[in-house]
């Protein structure tokens, strides 16, 4: 089952994210493009909602790790390769066993582990979703999902506490910047909470005074706020927040339909690709080769950026990641079954 609404966000969270990136640390970001830092947050909520919609349609564990891994690995792989050829192709060409490694390590999505650094700067948010991921499929398997709300607060409340009254503890910055799930349980929690309003008729009341905790959480949290402290202040990231939980009301009581054009579900049909290969080729590569060597404008550089972005998404979607999903799919449960 498909959200219109959702795949909608989606592609307006991966537009902020490129706007963002296009104009980051030049004069023009403080004309509001700084605040696309925190698409992220949205992607997260959105993930949460998301999650529980999946474990509804699944009887067994095994089945929701096939289609996470269905869904996400074809496309990222394709975008880390991509990536990773780009930087070894467009450089004298020296490919060692180190760089070999980290490409492979990134490949696993689970590089901040392995201690290698990122090829592209916004793969750090995948380590992010997959700790949610196992969390969620942990509750799931162990039938501990009927406590979701009760977890979430507690997980929640016991971050916010660590970092109001021991932000300086040693440990407490260990924890936080150890498992990075932890800065953004709020906004998780938030989409599932949200899921639940859609989904059912119960005390709607309950769900809401959860969901201003969740909004006060995170904006608590803004220290540990992945990317976003560098580029917006705790107010403008406090407004952002708040208006990513009103679009959420808005689409839980259908009222997010104006949203839904041809634009928006084209851009969210291809935001997972888009979002993960824009950066490098756009930012260390077209945006400065063409600032140095013609004379156009900042704007039309940025146009011709976003329409190879775009068309590279398109291709990666089309013709990796939608195939090759199904295909994995079909492999992954052949195998299971054989078993």
């Amino acid at each position: 089952m498909r959200f219109k609404e959702l795949d909608a966000l989606r592609g307006i969270a991966a537009m902020l994210v490129v706007l963002f990136h296009f104009t980051m640390n030049t004069e023009k970001q403080n004309l509001g493009f700084n605040l696309g830092v925190t698409g992220v947050d949205l992607f997260f909520m959105i993930s949460g909602f998301v999650i529980l919609l999946s474990l509804n349609h699944v009887k067994y564990s095994y089945q929701f790790v096939i289609n996470r891994v269905s869904r996400l690995y074809p496309t990222y792989w394709a975008c880390v390769t991509f990536t990773f050829l780009l930087i070894n192709f467009t450089s004298i060409f020296r490919l060692t066993m180190t760089e070999f490694v980290h490409y492979l390590a990134n490949m696993s999505m689970f590089q901040f582990y392995f201690r290698v650094d990122d090829l592209d700067g916004p793969y750090w948010t995948m380590i992010i979703e997959m700790i949610f991921y196992i969390v969620m499929l942990f509750l799931f398997h162990f039938k501990y999902l009927k406590y979701l709300n009760l977890i979430g607060m507690l997980s929640m409340s016991a971050c916010v506490l660590m970092n109001v009254f021991y932000s300086d503890n040693v440990w407490v910055v260990i924890i936080m910047k150890g498992v990075p799930f932890f800065q953004f349980i709020p906004l998780f929690f938030a989409g599932t909470i949200f899921y639940t309003i859609y989904t059912t008729n119960k005390n709607h009341f309950k769900n809401y005074i959860m969901l201003a905790c969740c909004l006060l959480s995170q904006i608590s949290l803004f220290e540990y706020g992945g990317r976003s402290n560098g580029f917006v202040n705790q107010e403008e990231y406090a407004i952002m927040v708040l208006l990513y939980f009103i679009i959420f009301t808005l689409f839980v009581h259908g009222k997010l339909g104006f949203l839904v054009n041809r634009v928006t579900l084209f851009l969210g049909e291809i935001s997972f690709a888009l979002y993960l290969v824009h950066q490098m080729i756009s930012v260390n590569y077209i945006i400065p080769y063409l600032t140095e060597t013609t004379h156009l404008n900042f704007w039309l550089i940025r146009f011709i950026a976003l329409v190879v972005v775009l068309i590279l998404g398109t291709l990666i979607t089309n013709y990796i990641g939608a195939p090759y999903s199904k295909k994995l799919k079909e492999k992954l449960n052949l195998m299971v079954h054989k078993k």
